[in-house]
């Protein structure tokens, strides 16, 4: 589809790893996540500036829950993934899947 939205690479990683956490999204959790996962350290900023680009495309969407006292007063944003981010997945992972069919790969010195 050429009018879709293009999803890079750490947005990709980033609307999997929303998915995976599930209702309890939010910053310190995806970066520890996308860490554990795939051993992927991504600053705060870079996950930050992700999440409002996929906000933007409609891909996700963030609540602020109330300040807390513990987090000198901030508001943590959580995060979900919409249906449009969920069909930008399907699609991705579609075309993905599609490329690999019929891939061997050698693996070693002499491949």
């Amino acid at each position: 589809m050429s009018d879709r939205t293009y999803l890079g690479e750490l947005e990709q990683m980033t609307l999997w790893t929303v998915l995976r956490v599930g209702q309890n999204a939010y910053g310190p959790k995806l970066l520890a996540e996308l860490d554990e996962r795939v051993g992927r350290t991504v600053t705060p900023g870079a996950l930050y500036a992700t999440l409002d680009r996929l906000e933007s495309k409609g891909m996700i969407a963030s609540q602020l829950a109330d300040a807390d006292s513990g987090r000198g007063g901030r508001r943590r944003r959580y995060v979900r993934v919409t249906a449009e981010g969920r069909e930008a997945l399907a699609l991705v992972r579609h075309e993905w899947m599609s490329l690999w069919e019929g891939v061997h790969l050698a693996v070693g010195r002499d491949a």
